[in-house]
């Protein structure tokens, strides 16, 4: 089975409760996408007093719209391609670019994690790999079948819980496989 993997840019809060950061879409007809690895780190560069923000991820039942196509690296470069029926999109083209919103709308929550807050703006905080997939799934990966997908996504408890000063990205790795 081949491996892949998708980064997004670095991505602006949007100052809103929701926002979508990432999806993959399998569309590929006989196709196996097994999720191995899926993580996001945050970045807050302002206080933050409220609750910070939840990073959720959840399956989709249509094809997420708009946003902007990643690029897939394959791991091994003797291996095949990714299937073009197997989409990974984020919201941004550049590293802090203007946000082409993704669309689609989040059903189940398969996995949720607190992105992070800075109480006061002194001394530094590291960014640490924050699994929006459970840790298990590298050994027993989130499947997609052909015509299902996820989303990883911001639930803020308010607008300032998602302020224009966060940044964030979402990396992921994958496996694809004929059934």
């Amino acid at each position: 089975m081949p491996t892949f993997s998708a980064a997004t840019f670095r991505t602006i809060g949007s100052a809103a409760t929701t926002q979508n950061l990432f999806s993959l879409w399998n569309n590929g007809a006989n196709r196996v996408v097994r999720i191995r690895r899926l993580v996001m780190q945050m970045d807050a560069t302002a206080v933050l007093t409220a609750v910070m923000p939840l990073i959720k991820t959840s399956r989709v039942a249509s094809a997420p719209g708009a946003g902007i196509t990643l690029t897939k690296a394959v791991w091994d470069s003797s291996g095949v391609a990714s299937h073009a029926d197997v989409t990974a999109k984020g919201a941004c083209s550049s590293d802090g670019g203007s946000l082409t919103a993704i669309t689609g709308t989040p059903g189940d929550i398969i996995w949720q994690q607190y992105g992070m807050r800075l109480h006061t703006a002194v001394g530094q905080v590291l960014g640490l790999d924050n699994n929006v997939l459970t840790s298990i799934s590298e050994s027993f990966p989130l499947v997609l079948r052909s015509g299902e997908g996820i989303i990883v996504h911001v639930v803020a408890a308010a607008t300032t819980s998602n302020p224009n000063t966060n940044h964030y990205f979402v990396q992921c790795a994958w496996d694809e496989d004929v059934s």
